[in-house]
């Protein structure tokens, strides 16, 4: 008799304490269990333990999911785009796009009962997250900002030249608010608080059984009202991308992200009436295949080149994604209309052409069928081992053999961007609502090994201007002009192959009202009711 696999047993184990059969597995009793679901407790589901959860290293999608629930940032991002009030109440800008003075909530409580002033938010800017964050560091050191605390609610941030994504990015993906008294002094790699964080958030951090759930409670202190509404969140990891689906649909989870859904289940999912989806492309985000340029494999164009004319991006998009995204079209893919530069996009610049690809390769002195690629990749994530699979196929054809690594994320990490020991690998990174935010980080030069950040070795200070000046400049036809130079330069030299754009599909229970209000559907759960 085969045995279950560990999330198998947790969905059983809950279908027996539902029918009071015996204890849940996430520590609760099955009149437990009922007397939690009467006050409201949401079951989301992930995919695997996250790295870490502090935000002011990572942009981790799942340390994203669970902390921004506990954590906050100055704004919030509402479904168009705009800031909306989070720690901070009130901010203006100078007439010169180069100085931000936030007025912050008072009274608003960290978790362990200090209060959160402005010499928090100076803290975490200026020794956390421009040290650290995988984003924000690389932003915030060119810009050479600045921080003045004139009193305890009061934040005066200067640039040395304007940047106009700048408001967008005081979120808690990439400006998450963390507490001065926990971290000062101490060494943050090893700070208990990345594993339990203390947030100003409405829910706050209770218990990690790792590997499967983690369980965030009720902030009763929060400074939003009555909010939360919700008692509990409890996340609930299934590390098999095919038991998620019917966790969701038999009710075990309430959840789940279009990141952790596997994408050939999505249509069905579409026609559950009991479920409610958001479709469509909140954020622009693209996945993409990174090129290691210092193994000897990849140091030369021509190679890349090669893998371009041989992958077939429209089948990945077709069996990968259902159809729900777009082949790839450039560096900065196609989710910003108003930068794509199509003279010398993809389409026309690598069209699929087996033979080509040949020849290519024939040019960098490679022989069919003599060379092994290593392609590590995130096992969690279905879609990652389906691209693996047909890359794998498309490559074969062009007499190249590739080596699939299917890797827990945590070794992936380490691997990729620590030992950089790989020749390719596959990824995905959101922009966050502007290419400087989400994407710079891609071919900007990278010495560091922090992670989803540029791992491929590839430095050129050209792009690396053009990349400032479009990060800078105030006017959106100049920055296109930037960008498009950029993609004649990218889209050449290739560090990173942009396989497709993607359209999400996050679903949640209709049990639960009032989910996904924001831009990203990780963020603003205290309003989150469950109504079933």
């Amino acid at each position: 008799m085969s045995q279950n696999t560990p999330e198998q047993t947790l969905i059983n184990r809950r279908r027996m304490a539902q029918m009071g059969l015996g204890a849940l597995g996430l520590g609760l009793a099955p009149w437990q269990l009922a007397h939690a679901q009467a006050k409201g407790t949401a079951v989301l589901g992930i995919d695997a333990d996250p790295p870490t959860l502090n935000l002011a290293t990572t942009t981790d999608f799942t340390a994203g999911d669970v902390s921004a629930k506990i954590l906050e940032g100055l704004v919030w991002l509402d479904k168009d785009y705009n800031p909306k009030p989070a720690l901070a109440t009130a901010w203006n800008i100078s007439a010169d796009g180069r100085t931000y003075r936030f007025t912050l909530r008072a009274g608003v409580k960290w978790h362990d009962g200090r209060d959160f002033t402005s010499a928090d938010v100076r803290f975490t800017l200026v020794e956390m997250l421009s040290k650290l964050h995988p984003r924000a560091s690389a932003v915030f050191r060119n810009l050479g900002l600045e921080v003045e605390t004139p009193d305890a609610t009061t934040v005066v941030m200067k640039l040395q030249k304007p940047y106009p994504p700048f408001l967008s990015q005081m979120t808690v993906f990439d400006a998450p608010m963390l507490p001065r008294h926990v971290y000062e002094g101490t060494p943050v790699a090893t700070n208990p608080a990345n594993q339990r964080p203390v947030g100003t958030g409405p829910f706050k951090f209770a218990e990690w059984k790792r590997g499967a759930s983690i369980r965030l409670v009720r902030n009763a202190s929060y400074w939003d009202g009555d909010k939360p509404y919700l008692e509990q969140i409890i996340f609930q990891i299934i590390p098999q991308p095919a038991n998620r689906v019917p966790a969701l649909e038999s009710g075990e989870i309430d959840t789940l992200m279009d990141f952790y859904t596997p994408k050939a289940e999505t249509p069905r999912l579409l026609k559950d009436k009991n479920l409610a989806p958001r479709q469509g492309v909140n954020i622009p985000a693209i996945w993409f295949m990174m090129f290691n340029t210092k193994s000897p494999l990849m140091a030369k164009k021509e190679v890349r080149q090669a893998l371009a004319l041989a992958i077939d991006r429209k089948r990945l998009v077709t069996q990968v994604m259902q159809g729900l995204a777009r082949p790839g079209a450039g560096a900065f893919g196609d989710g910003f209309k108003w930068l794509l530069n199509e003279e010398v996009g993809y389409d026309k610049k690598y069209p699929l052409d087996p033979a080509r690809a040949r020849a290519l390769l024939a040019k960098a002195g490679i022989k069919p069928n003599t060379v092994t690629l290593r392609m590590p990749f995130d096992v969690g994530r279905a879609q990652m081992r389906a691209q693996s699979q047909i890359i794998q196929d498309n490559l074969r054809q062009i007499g190249l053999e590739v080596k699939l690594e299917p890797l827990e994320r945590s070794v992936l990490l380490d691997r990729v961007f620590t030992k950089r020991d790989f020749d390719m690998t596959l990824g995905s990174f959101y922009s966050a609502g502007d290419p400087a935010i989400g994407y710079t980080r891609l071919y900007v030069t990278n010495t560091t090994t922090a992670a989803n950040t540029n791992a491929s070795g590839y430095s050129n200070p050209k792009v690396d201007d053009l990349l400032q000046q479009a990060a800078t400049n105030p006017d959106r036809a100049a920055r296109a002009r930037l960008y498009k130079e950029l993609q004649v330069i990218l889209n050449e030299d290739l560090p990173s192959l942009v396989l497709f754009d993607e359209e999400t599909v996050d679903t949640a229970s209709k049990k639960l009202q009032g989910v996904f209000p924001a831009l990203d559907g990780r963020d603003q759960w205290s309003g989150v009711r469950r109504v079933g």
